[in-house]
């Protein structure tokens, strides 16, 4: 199964880290739209400078073993939004991060002479160290094909070079990091300074309002009072962030737990079933409610009996660990009082002998 056609070959590329940008200036507004190819061609050329691309290149006459299946052994997997292509994609999205290009033509007579990864840190999706895994990757593979990895001339590639490319991607990607967690903060119109999440209702207070300290407090449940209906309404539409996110996401955590507790905890003891006489906070609980229960009927129908019955095991060997951790602990502190009371028992009996020799 073929991939995409390769470009031509291309050394190592190391794309520059950009400078943050001091004022934003206004785009310039061209006289007349740049036609389709034009303009691809345009974004092509902006990206190529961030490019880089691996190079494998057969150690001998020909690569060893089937390079689709060597490349799943080597973690790389097929792209889902893209045709026969596989690639390095993000663990938790699933979106592409880098991918494996080889020259249809070269392939289908059987003269495969190099295999191209190409990555973008700059455009790809985020993933923290993805330099690192990505190296690890590449070296894997280059092993089980019985390749080494060179640049677009064919020139191997010294550890220290491969590392360094590595380094340089993981740089990329912390930046991005710090500048996605800077576009998130805003400061609020009564001076509060916060830090946005995925999820509207949950935010990190930096600055309270009137305040010029920094704090840290997180909000996990920020709901207005709002009329039954509507309340209710608002609420369904929180929840459904969070079914949002799950989709989202396969592997970044949310406190759900907290989300919870404090979603409770805005009813004030309250019956979060709802107040329909006026507008009440309990009201956008009470739609939040509505929404978790059923997402909660519906995984116990999916769960699987063994993992929770797996679970309260481990808990009650956990338990069992620690009353014989504890026993332990406190005949140890018992030794050491009946040292010390011997010890100090000692100590009087020599101080009164001595003192009946004088």
């Amino acid at each position: 199964m073929s991939e995409v056609t390769t470009r031509p070959a291309a050394r190592a590329t190391k794309a520059p880290v950009r400078a943050k940008a001091t004022a934003a200036a206004p785009a310039p507004i061209p006289a007349e739209p740049a036609p389709p190819a034009e303009a691809a061609e345009a974004v092509e050329a902006a990206e190529s400078g961030s490019l880089i691309v691996l190079t494998l290149r057969p150690s001998g006459a020909k690569s060893n073993g089937n390079r689709i299946e060597r490349a799943g052994e080597a973690g790389f997997a097929w792209i889902p939004k893209a045709t026969s292509v596989m690639g390095y994609i993000s663990p938790d999205t699933g979106n592409e991060i880098a991918r494996l290009v080889v020259n249809n033509s070269d392939e289908a007579f059987g003269q495969l002479k190099e295999i191209q990864v190409h990555i973008n840190p700059l455009t790809c999706a985020y993933h923290w160290r993805a330099g690192t895994r990505l190296l690890e990757m590449v070296n894997k593979y280059a092993i089980l094909v019985g390749a080494h990895v060179a640049d677009g001339m064919g020139r191997a590639l010294e550890k220290e070079e491969l590392e360094a490319i590595a380094e340089h991607i993981d740089a990329v990607m912390n930046q991005r990091h710090a500048a996605d967690r800077e576009a998130r903060r805003v400061t609020m119109p009564n001076g509060e300074r916060r830090e946005l999440s995925e999820l509207s209702f949950v935010y990190e207070v930096l600055r309270e309002a009137g305040q010029k300290k920094k704090c840290y407090r997180r909000v996990y449940f920020d709901a207005p009072s709002m009329h039954f209906h509507e309340g209710r309404a608002k609420g369904m539409e929180m929840a459904g962030e969070i079914v949002a996110f799950y989709l989202r996401h396969k592997q970044e955590n949310l406190s759900l737990t907290y989300i919870l507790r404090d979603a409770l905890q805005s009813a004030n003891g309250k019956s979060w079933l709802g107040n329909y006489s006026k507008a009440d906070v309990t009201n956008v609980v009470s739609g939040f409610m509505e929404v978790i229960s059923v997402l909660i009927e519906i995984g116990a129908r999916d769960l699987n009996p063994r993992w929770l019955k797996q679970r309260i095991e481990r808990e009650k060997t956990n338990h069992e660990h620690w009353l014989q951790d504890r026993e332990a602990d406190r005949a140890k502190v018992v030794e050491q009082l009946r040292r010390g009371r011997e010890a100090a028992k000692a100590r009087r009996a020599a101080a009164k002998q001595a003192g009946g020799a004088a």
